[in-house]
């Protein structure tokens, strides 16, 4: 979007554009009442449900970007939650004055004098459903919101932070190294009874047999309802009439924008649109050209003044004009001049995409059919959970109930295994739980990515500590790896202090080559990348440091870091990135810091996919 057309939404975004959170105008508030526990979890005194998480997202998408997906969704409603409660704890509060001067001073409700007009404000209430209390309430969040990401992000990043972060991003490294391969290292190592049984009593626990489990279980899942879920026909034509109107095709729109930042200067730069729109429609190929040439937007006119690809209603209230002129041409047309509050637009509509069809009236249905079979979910959930509390010792009753399959796992299940068995940390946590372990009882209804298990164990084994002579040789092979190992990394830190005096000790240095950061930053391991790009020649005598690769340890010689003089404009965004992951890295601390201190409670809704 060009930089006038978000004014106020542009600060939020520059803080937050490194950890993809968009607090601000997305109308996520909480003012319907929440029923009992119908939410997917309270922070404080903010609720935040399935309709705040739906509603996020699809404002996510009209705003012309990708979706994040519902977990991604959802942690930046919850970090929205905990600001707001943390501006609370802070005493940071928006005064009716502030707001007021905000309303006042929105372009949206000026007459033709830039003054405000009342009329217009109360027009956009009514386009919009809500009253002046709600909008106030609403700006008030927004801004709380927007004030506690400056306060976290009202920091300076020096000149010699920047240079480091240039230089450890793009500043090529001439270097060689030599490996030192723990295999020939392998003789020196004694593999006697003594040794042997000496590392396996200081290793002991990694030659336990872990508890592990056999079990069954049921899923009830809401996927597995929809397609039984009868629907209206009203409803159903409702449903996809309003779906139709909500998937017309997107489209990519570019534009030449002639500003008019007074009423002096209207009448010519009317006249200059003029001009330029008539030359555009004669030509419309040359519409880039002439965008860069004429428009006055800094942010679009060297990109041919393409403003990327947008839904309706997806440029925002101050862009509405664009929006129009654009969704009432075809592909490839322009528009005649179109008058917004920053001046005079050219529109051009480069592509038009698919407009959903049959595929977005299928889509309305099944939306609808997973409405409704959450809502049928919850009552089935509440039965399984009775179910399988009156029957704790069997599965078969509520399977049988339900119509559900009891399912079988006949493989040992250990915590250590679960991820590579596909089985859920939580159904894990479950089956290792003392009711269920221990007792050989019916778990809980265990949630999971929105689905609900039951889970029983059908054999157990317990924790057993393995005998020396029954592991004997996996013990000798355990000591052999680490003892050559070591002796390589003790040959590696003689050569490397040798090296580093000046010595010339014999190593077998691989060829000289010359790397980038990216590249090494995909070969190393972190802390391997790390100690590497701290080495930094001085004078004209290299940087040694010692690594280790996959089990090998590594002498790593730097003759040289090319040197880099980026141009203002990368320094800007390196210093601009740098506050940005800064200001990420206050806001995870700050909200971890307030997760101890508030009070959270879940509720029955849950964030996945299929819900």
């Amino acid at each position: 979007m060009f930089k006038a057309m978000d004014k106020y939404r542009l600060p939020a975004q520059i803080l937050l554009g490194a950890i993809g959170i968009s607090f601000v105008g997305f109308g996520l508030y909480g003012y319907e009442t929440t029923r009992n526990n119908q939410y997917i979890v309270r922070v404080g005194d903010q609720v935040i449900t399935r309709h705040d998480l739906d509603n996020h997202l699809q404002n996510s998408e009209r705003q012309g970007g990708q979706a994040p997906s519902r977990e991604q969704g959802f942690q930046t409603l919850l970090s929205r939650a905990y600001l707001l409660e943390g501006a609370k704890l802070l005493g940071l509060t928006v005064s009716d004055e502030q707001i007021k001067h905000m309303i006042v001073n929105t372009p949206d409700f000026h007459d033709a004098n830039n003054k405000f007009d009342p009329a217009k404000f109360q027009e956009y209430l009514k386009q919009n459903h809500i009253n002046e209390e709600i909008f106030m309430a609403r700006q008030r969040e927004d801004l709380t919101v927007l004030n506690m990401l400056t306060l976290l992000g009202n920091y300076p990043v020096a000149d010699p932070q920047v240079r480091q972060l240039i230089d450890s991003q793009m500043a090529e490294r001439t270097l060689r190294s030599a490996g030192l391969n723990p295999a020939a290292f392998a003789t020196k190592v004694k593999t006697d009874e003594a040794s042997l049984k000496k590392f396996y009593d200081a290793n002991k626990k990694n030659y336990v047999l872990p508890q592990a489990v056999k079990f069954q279980y049921l899923v009830l899942s809401p996927k597995d309802l929809a397609e039984k879920q009868k629907l209206d026909a009203d409803e159903l034509k409702q449903a996809q009439a309003q779906a139709a109107s909500q998937n017309q095709a997107k489209r990519r729109i570019a534009h030449i924008l002639i500003a008019a930042p007074d009423a002096a200067s209207k009448a010519k730069a009317k006249e200059q649109a003029e001009k330029i729109a008539a030359e555009a429609k004669k030509d419309p190929k040359k519409f880039g050209e002439l965008a860069k040439q004429y428009s006055q937007d800094e942010g679009t006119a060297d990109k041919g003044g393409d403003l990327g690809e947008f839904a309706r209603n997806g440029m925002g209230e101050q862009s509405k004009a664009v929006e129009d002129a654009a969704f009432a041409l075809e592909k490839g047309g322009v528009s005649g001049v179109v008058e917004s509050s920053f001046g005079y637009h050219i529109v051009h509509v480069a592509d038009i995409g698919e407009d959903g069809g049959d595929a977005a009236r299928a889509a309305a249905e099944k939306s609808l059919k997973e409405k409704k079979a959450q809502q049928a979910f919850a009552k089935l959930r509440e039965e399984l959970s009775e179910l399988a509390f009156a029957h704790p010792k069997e599965l078969k009753a509520a399977a049988d109930k339900l119509g559900l399959t009891v399912q079988v796992q006949e493989q040992w299940l250990t915590r250590a295994n679960a991820n590579e068995l596909n089985i859920a940390p939580q159904v894990a946590d479950a089956l290792f739980s003392a009711d269920v372990f221990e007792k050989k009882l019916n778990s809980e209804v265990v949630n999971v990515n929105g689905d609900a298990w039951v889970v029983r164990v059908s054999e157990t084994r317990a924790e057993t500590a393995q005998s020396f002579d029954k592991v004997k040789e996996q013990v000798k092979e355990d000591w052999l790896r680490s003892e050559s190992v070591r002796l390589a990394n003790e040959e590696g830190k003689k050569l490397l202090a040798q090296l580093q005096a000046g010595k010339s000790p014999e190593v077998a240095w691989s060829p000289v080559q010359t790397v980038n950061p990216a590249e090494l930053r995909v070969q190393l391991p972190p802390q391997a990348y790390q100690a590497l790009i701290q080495a930094v020649p001085r004078g004209d005598k290299p940087a040694y440091v010692l690594i280790e690769r996959m089990g090998v340890p590594e002498i790593v010689q730097v003759q040289k870091i090319a040197a880099v003089n980026p141009d203002k404009q990368i320094a800007v965004l390196v210093r601009g990135s740098m506050a940005q992951l800064q200001t990420e890295a206050r806001l995870q601390a700050f909200v971890a810091s307030l997760s101890g201190k508030i009070k959270t409670q879940n509720g029955i809704e849950r964030v996945s996919e299929s819900e």
